[in-house]
């Protein structure tokens, strides 16, 4: 079992309300693997970041991660 935290922009605060939520997932755990608990749809992510740095969504994650969701579209 690791645990990482999970932060979340204000896109998807109806998922995390405060923004950053600590999860509990087997040692196999992707990067895709933090959505199901949050209850985030897949569809609405367009990129995951781990400790800073943008990963493929089949990234394996580590014991004290961080994990950045982000949405589909970004405003620039």
């Amino acid at each position: 079992m690791i645990r990482v935290t999970v932060t979340i922009g204000n896109w998807a605060r109806r998922y995390v309300p405060h923004g950053t939520q600590a999860l509990d997932l087997p040692d196999s755990a992707a990067a895709q693997d933090v959505l199901t608990p949050l209850g985030i749809p897949p569809e609405e992510v367009g990129l995951f970041a781990i400790n800073g740095t943008a990963v493929l969504k089949d990234a394996a994650l580590n014991d004290g991660d961080t994990v950045r969701v982000f949405p589909v579209i970004m405003g620039g």
